[in-house]
C-alpha cells in the first residue's frame, strides 16, 4: 500500500515536459492564426469605417447643398 501511495506522489510533480511541449506547439500554431485573424479584420474595419466616412460626407454635401463634383451644376 505504500508504495502504491509513494508511485502515485512521484507521478503528480505538476510540471510535466510533454506537456511543456505541447503548450508551445500550441501557441507555436495558434498565434499567428490569432495575429492573422486580427490583421485581416482591423483592415476590413477600417475599410469599412472610410466608406461610411465618405457616404456620410455626400450625404452632409447633398443636403447642404454643395457640389461634390466641382463643375458648378448641382
Amino acid at each position: 500500500m505504500f508504495v502504491s501511495l509513494a508511485g502515485a506522489a512521484q507521478q503528480s510533480t505538476g510540471f510535466s515536459v510533454g506537456a511543456l511541449i505541447t503548450l508551445l506547439v500550441v501557441a507555436a500554431v495558434v498565434y499567428p492564426l490569432q495575429k492573422r485573424l486580427r490583421e485581416k479584420l482591423s483592415r476590413e474595419r477600417r475599410a469599412r469605417y472610410l466608406e461610411e466616412d465618405r457616404l456620410a460626407a455626400e450625404r452632409r454635401d447633398r443636403e447642404s447643398g454643395v457640389d461634390p463634383d466641382g463643375d458648378g451644376s448641382v
